[in-house]
């Protein structure tokens, strides 16, 4: 995360929406740092870094409606990672035509659900799917 997306989410005031017990500002970094130490790409470590910024179907707050911000903020590969994580089916992504996007997309997931201390019914299914070596070792020590 550099300096202008950290005062980005600042200025939506992600530093004071809560989260999971605690803000959604530490909630996305959690996410964020998670899928970087996985070794994923640029793009879906920024998708990490906002992937609920316009809300999601279990987190109903949008901090966030203007895509074209965003898509100046990270660009429009990692914009349309954090759109279609806010609008598709999750935590499996059937509604996205099976290849890289959902991946990446299960990715986010992955890191999300762990970061917030995970759902393990949930993991385990997740954990079948193909991810990064970063997320099934990360999986293998929560997944029983």
């Amino acid at each position: 995360m550099n300096d202008r997306q950290r005062e980005f989410l600042i200025k939506l005031d992600a530093n004071k929406t809560r989260h999971s017990g605690r803000t959604l500002f530490q909630h996305l970094k959690g996410v964020h740092d998670l899928l970087r130490d996985w070794d994923n790409p640029t793009d879906v470590c920024l998708a990490g870094l906002f992937h609920s910024i316009y809300g999601t179907s279990t987190f109903k707050h949008q901090s966030l409606n203007d895509r074209g911000a965003l898509v100046d903020m990270i660009g429009v590969p990692a914009e349309l990672l954090v759109y279609h994580f806010s609008t598709k089916s999750r935590p499996m992504f059937a509604d996205v035509e099976a290849g890289e996007i959902r991946r990446k997309l299960i990715e986010i997931e992955v890191a999300n659900l762990l970061e917030q201390g995970g759902n393990l019914g949930t993991l385990r299914r997740l954990s079948r799917m193909k991810l990064s070596n970063g997320a099934k070792a990360a999986l293998s020590g929560e997944v029983v």
